[in-house]
């Protein structure tokens, strides 16, 4: 079993809004290794029969009391609100993450010798996310990843961005355009798959399941009739080969907010993605730039412009084990797994926030997750001005805007 918020993981000050785990998990990790971190906000849902199901696809609020925690819980745990509207009837409840967020045996397959094999495996790579993002979280200054660890990172995230509620409906309601849904199809037929929504759970388990390098040596071959469906093993080769870890952090006065596409949602000109987001924390975001932009950009090529412009994004030191390589460089010979790469944190300005804040307004299906009113009204007011020209969903936010407004004079007036 793994029972986590995403955020559960990090013990840090109130502005995380994080809460340690329960000790129940039977895989939990050493007490050496970090907690861990399974859970995205947005998601929740487990497996049976090979097949799928749908628990919530919203945090369940329905057992939430209003009420003080037990003595017991005040003294072991610090308790971190945070505040979930819901679209369907444009309710705002604030409630703990540890008690509004969990999920159980998310990757269970019961026809498998070990139904269990899918959940063990991604320990493994949550280990490694873990311990850097809790290192991001606390203000460490050495925020060095080995090569091999950035492998198991990389993986961590798009196997949390294809696990979403927002990938997973595409096949449950078989939303493709033409060419997509024949491509499915063929891959079906080939790999005598008999349902579009089985392919997503074949497409996730193998994901889990192939080493790092296999999945670059799949897409690198490019074959028509590969192991996954070609389209998603197109996208995960690319994420992990051409695109590289920055870290933006949110100025003071201003959060990220969380969304069911707060994990992968992307910024781009058709079929060429610049940014992938990954919320960790309402200070932090984990974002995959696409290094072939940044390059081109940085020739003076490039047709397209990125909304973020082209001053956000730093290239990792690296230090490679064998030495500095020489001008002939060949990753084959001269990259080990023990390369460091050292990170570091790169701090936007607001209205970059509320940019990242406004594609995950746009690309939101049924709930949004935020700390800070004043922050949220912030983001709201500038996906209003901008949405008409910049998105294609064009939320109306309007009841969510005025209690906003409504509680935050009403907090101002008690202050004063």
């Amino acid at each position: 079993m793994l029972m986590a918020s995403f955020l559960s993981l990090m013990k840090t000050p109130p502005v995380d809004f994080t809460e340690q785990l329960p000790d129940s998990s039977p895989l939990r990790p050493e007490p050496s290794s970090p907690l861990s971190i399974v859970k995205t906000f947005a998601d929740n849902f487990s497996f049976s029969k090979a097949e799928f199901i749908t628990d919530a696809s919203n945090p369940d609020l329905s057992g939430f009391k209003e009420e003080k925690p037990s003595k017991l819980r005040r003294n072991k745990w610090q308790i971190h609100d945070i505040n979930v509207y819901r679209v369907v009837d444009h309710t705002t409840n604030p409630t703990d993450v540890a008690r509004a967020y969990g999920a159980k045996d998310m990757y269970r397959d019961i026809t498998g010798a070990d139904c269990m094999k899918f959940e063990k495996l991604l320990c493994k790579h949550e280990c490694a996310s873990a311990t850097f993002i809790r290192r991001i979280l606390t203000d460490e200054q050495d925020l060095s990843l080995t090569r091999a660890q950035l492998a198991d990172m990389k993986k961590f995230l798009i196997v949390m961005m294809y696990r979403s509620d927002h990938r997973r409906s595409q096949y449950i309601e078989q939303r493709f355009d033409p060419f997509t849904e024949m491509s499915i199809r063929k891959h079906m037929e080939h790999n005598k798959i008999s349902t579009i929504q089985a392919v997503w759970f074949e497409n996730l388990k193998w994901l889990i399941d192939t080493p790092f390098d296999d999945i670059v040596k799949e897409f690198e071959e490019a074959r028509a009739k590969g192991p996954i469906h070609a389209l998603e093993l197109e996208e995960f080769g690319d994420m992990m080969t051409h695109f590289i870890v920055c870290i933006w952090e949110a100025p003071a006065g201003s959060e990220f907010i969380l969304s069911e596409g707060c994990f992968g949602s992307f910024e781009g000109a058709p079929g060429f993605r610049f940014h992938r987001f990954f919320v960790v924390s309402p200070r932090f975001a984990i974002v995959l730039v696409n290094k072939k932009y940044v390059d081109h950009r940085a020739k003076g090529g490039c047709y397209w412009v990125s909304l973020f412009g082209d001053k956000l994004h730093a290239y990792p030191e690296t230090i490679y084990e064998n030495g500095p390589p020489p001008k002939d460089f060949d990753p084959a010979i001269h990259s080990t797994p023990k390369d460091v790469f050292k990170f570091q944190r790169i701090v936007i300005p607001k209205e970059e926030v509320y940019k990242v804040n406004g594609i995950l307004l746009d690309a939101r299906l049924q709930c949004l997750t935020y700390k800070s009113s004043a922050s949220m009204c912030k983001s709201l007011r500038y996906y209003e001005k901008v949405k008409m020209k910049m998105f294609d969903n064009r939320h109306d936010y309007s009841t969510l805007r005025r209690t906003l407004f409504s509680d935050l004079n009403r907090t101002h007036a008690v202050d004063r």
